[in-house]
């Protein structure tokens, strides 16, 4: 009986079904379905043919007719009268933020109660289409996010909201000090955002990995490993990388009980000085030519591993005047690094010969990382390391998905402003991260993959009633898998 149990109806729902329409079950949900019998001339038999979706049952209502069968309905009864009256607005992420923004939306009333509706509209034109200024206007009024705002949006407004927020630096650090938390494992980096403004101190001639040379701003993240989200960032001048930046950014988050994860350019005596100075634990990988390192501790005789994503990493560690150095041998890394060398040796043989091979036999593979973390174990060290790709991840998707690698902000101010609408954006870009994690989608969907799909689902209004227009199958099927109800 078990086995056929599912097929089994109740008598609610088997009540509806007559000649003429076939009764179905979908994600737990009675739907009604127009069908027909059309005879095939191949089999010579009568095959069924499923129609138009009709609309839902349910034990409480019995039959709800769809909507898109009403508005159908209605038109040929000469109901819709004035065009005027129809309109239709994105609907699936505002519905999206209605769930999930609570606690941002909170805080942002707390710390600028003036403008964080504002705030939010302008994340979302960022978010959603990477909008310029010149837009907002066009992307709000389309959206059910300013249903009951009635106020007449310009760019200029939009600009004069950007440069208070930019003018209020307490209200933004105290934002982003609201969620940091304590005892969290930290990762710290920096990048570079070219610039078109002549008149800003923060825009200097620095340089970057590509050794470009343009007018640009640092930008310093502090990225929670424990929460999976940015937490804090700052403006450099960008001729600053040291640990003038590092220094004051921490001091202004009130980091104090974290552990810095860095990159390997973070390494300095002043660096660990002023880390040790301020109590705050480190993990910082090394240069592979730092004298710290001794490669002739690596020996398989005499070290441990452990396995680490399908592979075995061999480690050793010793101690230095004032903390641990950990070395560890990546098999696979290794093997890759000599064919690479290899190649080298036959493609660029003015730089590469085997004599330079053999010097670097013990150095392939090979990963070194100073650390004052006590009481853990060289794979917890290893791992922790390894959690820096979540910031790099971070940084691709400020570049990549906001288009803010550049800005043509002359003002300072509205710099400032301008950031903490990214920031805001970045913060909801890891909401729906961490969504992806949890329900083990993150292998098959992107961040963006939702975005694209909840922008699609519209409301209409007609003679000032709004419906939900239909929603595509492959919508359903991604927010069924990721537990996202839209109501």
């Amino acid at each position: 009986m078990s086995r056929i149990s599912k097929y089994i109806h109740p008598q609610w729902a088997l009540a509806h079904r007559k000649p003429g329409v076939e009764l179905r079950f979908i994600n737990n949900r009675y739907y009604l379905y127009a069908c027909k019998g059309v005879y095939d001339p191949i089999s010579k038999k009568s095959k069924k043919i499923t129609g138009k979706l009709l609309g839902t049952i349910t034990e409480k209502d019995g039959f709800v007719e769809s909507e898109k069968r009403l508005l159908v309905g209605k038109a040929s009864k000469g109901l819709i009268l004035d065009a005027s009256t129809l309109s239709v607005r994105e609907f699936g992420f505002v519905a999206f933020l209605n769930e999930y923004n609570i606690l941002i939306s909170q805080k942002l009333k707390e710390f600028f109660p003036e403008h964080y509706q504002i705030i939010i509209y302008m994340a979302y034109c960022r978010f959603l289409y990477a909008s310029p200024i010149k837009n907002f206007a066009l992307h709000i009024a389309k959206s059910m996010l300013s249903i009951d705002d009635n106020t007449i949006y310009t760019d200029k407004k939009f600009s004069e909201v950007y440069r208070a927020i930019g003018r209020n630096p307490e209200a933004i650090t105290s934002y982003l000090k609201s969620f940091v938390k304590s005892n969290d494992h930290i990762l710290v980096d920096l990048t570079n955002v070219f610039s078109a403004s002549t008149n800003m101190r923060f825009a200097k001639e620095g340089y970057n990995a590509d050794m470009v040379f343009d007018k640009q701003f640092n930008l310093l993240y502090i990225y929670s490993a424990q929460l999976v989200q940015p937490v804090f960032y700052k403006i450099l001048s960008g001729n600053i990388k040291d640990v003038r930046g590092f220094k004051i950014s921490l001091q202004e988050a009130g980091i104090k009980d974290a552990i810095v994860i860095a990159d390997k350019g973070f390494y300095s005596k002043e660096n660990v000085s002023f880390l040790k100075k301020e109590a705050i634990n480190f993990i910082i990988p090394l240069q592979r030519d730092s004298k710290l390192i001794d490669y002739s501790k690596l020996n398989k005789r005499e070290n441990q591993y452990f396995k680490f994503q399908e592979r075995y990493i061999w480690h050793y560690s010793y101690q230095t005047e004032d903390m641990t150095i950990y070395l560890f041998k990546d098999e696979k890394l290794e093997v890759q690094e000599q064919k690479d060398y290899l190649d080298r040796i036959v493609s660029l043989p003015e730089k590469y010969n085997q004599e330079g091979f053999q010097r670097k036999i013990d150095v392939f593979g090979t990963i070194a990382m100073a650390s004052d973390v006590p009481n853990q174990d060289a794979k917890t060290i290893y791992c922790s390391y390894k959690s820096r790709n979540q910031i790099e991840v971070m940084f691709d998707g400020f570049k990549n998905i906001l288009h803010a690698d550049k800005t043509y902000m002359q003002n300072e101010d509205a710099l400032e402003g301008y950031m903490l609408v990214n920031h805001v954006v970045l913060q909801w870009y890891y909401i729906i991260y961490n969504i992806l994690k949890k329900n083990e989608q993150i292998s098959k969907y992107s961040v963006m993959d939702l975005v694209t799909h909840l922008k699609e689902i519209k409301k209409v209004r007609i003679n000032e009633l709004w419906h939900t227009e239909p929603i595509i199958k492959a919508s359903i099927v991604m927010l069924n898998k990721m537990k996202i109800s839209i109501t």
